[in-house]
């Protein structure tokens, strides 16, 4: 292992051997390394690329931007230098099929023909971003910054980073794998109005975003994700900063499972906390109750219901499914799982063509394989109204107009090994609103 040095401003040999011989450009810095080897960049490096360039990473090295003049202390770009571009059309791709490691670097795009920003542009690759700077100031439609922009299979992840972006087309693109810890969109630029995150229309490999701690507040009222119009991906986000007015998914052009489906747990405009939601084109479930107003069962143990909002492409045979919850079962005697659930603004039970769960349950012993439950309607048969549940008095917020009902399987199952019994709503009506208390009951 070796470490070398890359700075601009040398005027010495060009060999990498220190400050005074640095190399004076990325490309030259990177080339015929070893395994394990580190190059040391001074934070005022600047590289005006003449043309769109890719960076070959040969082996698994680490960039780390340092400050020469106090020592080697770890230091950031930040906006007062780069590699790229403050002006032209310059497109610039990290690759090579290696694990690679950047810190504190700052990667700029310009000018107004769409040029691109990709961050692990080769199948097989890994690369690691922390404390980097990812200016795309191209103005050229639907550009923007890319995990890749060909089907392969890479992983990029991000760890408090900055994105900056210029324009309303403009994207994070997902062709494989975001991993985001930290970081933000940065309060300055142009706001994207079609979605921050949009699958590529490059047949995407396993497209997907993770995100935690990240601050998306400057998107307001704009789609985090967008139209998903090549591929199926998920987008999963944990503890992270919304935009006033957020709107999670935008809307899809293929109006079922095939699109985008998102994840929201415990993020917030301000200082809500404990909010949970899941979207796809069929409905959405979210925490209501939060912050001691909306609908929930008064007893049940987060003070808060799942409103589950189907759209009208749902169907019986179609229907929106929430993710699965549970809990951790210690019997192995006969019990029957229920959950509580509310219609609020009607007297008229739900049926069993309309709300159904569907449990699983280890009752097969010496095996772990759950076994699968379900109250819904039996195939071409007719439906009936679900069963009477713990009343109106059991329930806080809904309005005078109410009906009480709950989801269970009608008849026993007995576990046959202790573990997590998992349940989900399911909901075959379009256009209805149900709310749920996602506690397993027996």
């Amino acid at each position: 292992m070796a470490t070398y040095f890359l700075w601009s401003g040398a005027g010495g040999s060009g060999t990498g051997a220190d400050w005074t011989n640095a190399y004076t450009t990325y490309a030259a810095a990177i080339a015929s390394k070893a395994a394990g080897d580190i190059i040391k960049v001074h934070k005022t490096h600047t590289e005006e690329l003449a043309a769109d360039t890719t960076f070959t990473h040969s082996q698994s090295i680490s960039v780390i931007c340092v400050d020469k003049d106090a020592s080697d202390a770890l230091a950031t770009m930040g906006t007062a230098a780069w590699i790229g571009n403050s002006t032209s059309n310059r497109g610039i791709t990290m690759a090579g099929a290696f694990r690679v490691f950047l810190y504190g670097i700052t990667l700029r795009t310009a000018g107004g023909t769409a040029d691109n920003m990709v961050l692990g542009g080769t199948d097989g690759c890994h690369f690691e971003y922390e404390s980097c700077y990812f200016w795309h100031g191209n103005t050229g439609a639907n550009s923007g910054i890319f995990t890749a922009t060909a089907d392969v299979q890479s992983f990029v992840k991000a760890k408090n980073c900055t994105f900056r972006l210029n324009l309303t087309t403009a994207r994070i693109g997902l062709v494989s794998k975001l991993v985001i810890e930290g970081g933000e969109l940065a309060a300055t630029g142009t706001i994207p109005t079609g979605g921050l995150f949009i699958a590529a229309t490059t047949d995407p490999a396993g497209a997907s975003v993770e995100a935690v701690g990240f601050d998306m507040s400057y998107l307001g009222s704009n789609p985090i994700v967008g139209n998903a119009t090549t591929n199926v991906f998920t987008a999963r986000f944990a503890q992270c900063k919304l935009g006033t007015g957020f709107v999670p998914l935008a809307t899809q052009t293929n109006l079922n499972r095939s699109s985008a489906e998102v994840y929201l747990f415990d993020c917030a405009v301000g200082d809500t906390h404990g909010f949970f939601g899941y979207y796809n084109p069929m409905g959405s479930v979210i925490s209501d109750g939060i912050g001691g107003s909306g609908i929930y069962f008064t007893s049940g143990a987060a003070g808060q219901s799942w409103k589950i909002t189907t759209t009208p492409h749902c169907s019986y045979y179609t229907p929106f499914e929430t993710p699965w919850f549970g809990y951790y079962n210690t019997v192995t005697t006969a019990i029957t799982p229920y959950v509580e659930i509310l219609r609020d603004g009607s007297t008229t039970a739900y049926q069993d063509n309309q709300v159904w769960f569907d449990v699983a349950a280890k009752t097969t012993s010496g095996f772990v394989t759950a076994s699968l439950f379900t109250d819904r309607m039996t195939l071409l048969g007719s439906p009936t109204n679900l069963p009477a549940g713990a009343g109106l008095g059991s329930w806080t917020g809904e309005s005078g107009t109410a009906w009480s009902g709950k989801v269970e399987l009608g008849s026993s199952i007995t576990p046959a090994e202790v573990g997590h019994i998992q349940a989900r709503i399911v909901v075959g009506a379009p256009s209805i609103t149900v709310y749920a208390d996602p506690q397993i009951r027996t």
